[in-house]
């Protein structure tokens, strides 16, 4: 049965005894060493989860919730802050957080815009793993609480899932050889950064990068306050609005990319909550920085 890409907190609190809460909560920080991060982490999701614990979480979250952590479901490259696993061991990550097949799962977090960004990340992952019935959790942890629902502090208890992905949907993945950067007027590319970030009034972040400029060349502005506001995302029909004030419609070639891919991820999920089918691109500013900075030729 299809689910609602996006549900408020009074629904969860009136069924939540049939839906299945993961805490996405993630805290900004640099890229882990790669090689590093191979040899202690890579596809040791037990060792992960006993060893980088998540402070926020820790603190407060929905009561029973596990937690979906961005530094143990991902692994950092060479090119990417976040690349993706194999359906066989994201499923291995998954099941230990409980999760069984036909779970409606609820995606939260918090903090700023609602806690949006990080639960879109986290949806679009589950989706790119051909897991369809979930949904996000509009305005996050402090909307749940603001309507009467119960948290926790400490880890919740437990018990191991039956999830399993066998296969990926490439359609809504953009990897760096799909876009055509050198003539993005070709397509709809929506660059989900700040404004701050994309005329360069702050530093690109990556000093070691060859680029010249700080975007691409076409990329059209589409922060992620199009598409939220403080506390969760607008309506839709706001962000009907939003889109087609772009020239952004249904039937358009549409990749959607920002720095590391956590912000895009809201604006991908507004998107198809419009009709609008698009594609993230998950290797965001962070690749295109080393990988091919000749394409990061505008600023201002």
């Amino acid at each position: 049965m299809a689910v609602e890409m996006i549900v408020e907190p009074k629904w969860v609190v009136q069924n939540f005894g049939n839906v299945r809460i993961l805490d996405c909560s993630w805290t900004f920080k640099p890229k882990a060493d790669v090689a590093e991060y191979k040899a202690k982490y890579y596809n040791k999701f037990g060792v992960g989860m006993n060893e980088l614990k998540n402070p926020e979480y820790l603190a407060e979250h929905i009561n029973g919730a596990a937690h979906f952590n961005f530094d143990i479901a991902y692994y950092p490259t060479e090119d990417e802050r976040f690349g993706l696993y194999t359906p066989e061991e994201f499923s291995s990550y998954v099941k230990r957080l409980g999760v069984f097949n036909g779970d409606h799962l609820i995606l939260y977090g918090r903090g700023k815009d609602g806690g949006m960004a990080a639960a879109s990340r986290a949806y679009w992952t589950f989706r790119y793993y051909g897991y369809t019935q979930v949904s996000v959790l509009n305005g996050g942890l402090e909307a749940f609480k603001l309507a009467q629902g119960v948290v926790q502090s400490g880890e919740s208890m437990i018990s191991g899932g039956n999830f399993e992905s066998k296969s990926v949907d490439n359609n809504i993945l953009a990897k760096l050889a799909d876009v055509p950067f050198g003539n993005l007027s070709s397509i709809k590319y929506l660059d989900a950064r700040s404004k701050e970030e994309f005329i360069g009034k702050v530093p690109i972040g990556y000093p070691d990068s060859k680029a010249e400029g700080v975007r691409c060349k076409d990329a059209i502005h589409f922060p992620i306050g199009e598409v939220c506001a403080a506390k969760g995302f607008k309506k839709k029909t706001d962000c009907d609005q939003a889109f087609a004030a772009k020239g952004i419609k249904v039937g358009d070639t549409v990749v959607i990319g920002c720095g590391i891919g956590v912000s895009a991820s809201a604006v991908w999920l507004a998107a198809a909550r419009s009709g609008i089918v698009a594609k993230l691109y998950n290797g965001g500013v962070h690749e295109l920085a080393y990988k091919a900075p000749q394409h990061l030729n505008t600023k201002g």
